[in-house]
């Protein structure tokens, strides 16, 4: 055993405790703190080197470490995507004012292992609340891995009573877009021609828009194609457009999943000759700010990202208070508020147009 300088035994610290576990100092640190969130074969091995080593957590440490941290916590995948980016800016601006830093942990994209030690490795910093941006599969899979225990807030994604929760309005967004677009078409003599749809990648609020369309599209009693998915980068939806322009069928409607898709579809559409909107009408979704100086401007359905970020962590502030008193959890725990998205018209689906 090591010693001091006077010649006694050292005290075993955390790092001898994770060393003899074959765990890490946060596991361990999680173990002492919060021991829900450390699986059952690492509480097992820590719990036996605590017995073997005679480790005692210093008191003092401890206290410091279960004090409610001054941090919270933003999850997302692909924090360069513009809805992502203006959340976040709407979580910094109102944690900042209520005296609270705030970090980024970014989830991985792919394997559910992945996901989780994305998720583990951000939680590991001991957050005081969390904002999860549900804005696709990752971000589905990762808010089914978060302690309810913690305070958090999921935006996007379908309803689930077990968290608070903000709605985007995905789906009727979805579905009053895909409405236009038909009666766009109807206006252009084609009752009955489909709605082509370009998603984005699947699951969280991506399902929602998708449904939406589809719902339209049924109550019109319009063929339903098949749905074509782009990635989040603009070639795979320019490459959307190219192949929707090559069908048998002439293609009148494309409602892209947002507006980046929306743009890589319509140069798609481009360079097999057809042109947005005299020969094709193009809706996204987001208004992202290069939607209205696109051309032709682009319609689509107007999403408040900042105001989203500003309510989570309004929505989040009761929850840290009841922590912070020791309280049970309250109704603020499984909260739910719901924006409704703004049709924005543009000449992308204008009926007479020479573009």
């Amino acid at each position: 055993m090591a010693k001091t300088p006077s010649g006694k035994p050292k005290a075993p610290s955390i790092k001898d405790v994770a060393a003899l576990a074959g765990v890490s100092v946060p596991t361990v640190s999680r173990y002492l703190n919060m021991p829900d969130r450390v699986s059952e074969t690492k509480r097992m091995a820590v719990s036996q080197a605590i017995d073997k080593l005679g480790y005692r957590p210093n008191a003092i440490a401890r206290a410091l470490v279960r004090e409610q941290s001054s941090q919270c916590l933003v999850l997302s995948t692909n924090t360069t995507l513009y809805g992502q980016t203006q959340v976040i800016q709407g979580v910094e601006t109102a944690a900042r004012t209520a005296g609270f830093a705030l970090s980024i942990g970014v989830i991985a994209e792919r394997g559910a292992e992945n996901i989780r030690e994305s998720v583990q490795s951000a939680l590991d910093h001991n957050p005081a609340g969390v904002v999860l941006l549900n804005f696709d599969e990752a971000g589905a899979i990762a808010l089914s891995m978060m302690p309810r225990t913690l305070p958090m807030v999921s935006i996007a994604g379908k309803r689930n009573a077990e968290v608070a929760q903000i709605s985007v309005g995905e789906r009727e967004g979805g579905y009053r877009v895909t409405k236009h677009l038909l009666q766009r078409l109807a206006q252009r003599g084609y009752s009955h021609a489909p709605v082509h749809y370009v998603g984005i990648p699947g699951g969280g609020g991506a399902e929602d828009r998708y449904e939406g369309w589809l719902q339209a599209c049924q109550e019109a009693s319009v063929p339903v194609p098949p749905a074509l998915e782009a990635g989040w980068d603009v070639d795979s939806a320019r490459e959307a457009g190219r192949k929707l322009a090559r069908q048998h069928d002439a293609v009148k409607a494309v409602f892209a999943g947002n507006d980046e898709t929306a743009m890589g579809v319509m140069r798609g559409l481009g360079d097999e000759g057809l042109r947005v909107p005299r020969d094709v009408l193009v809706a996204g979704f987001d208004d992202h700010p290069v939607a209205r100086i696109w051309n032709p401007s682009i319609t689509t359905i107007r999403q408040d990202f900042q105001g989203m970020g500003t309510a989570a962590f309004g929505m989040l502030a009761p929850m840290l208070d009841d922590v912070a008193a020791g309280r049970a959890h309250g109704e603020s725990w499984h909260a739910y508020r719901h924006f409704e998205g703004e049709l924005i018209e543009r000449e992308s689906t204008a009926v007479d147009s020479e573009q």
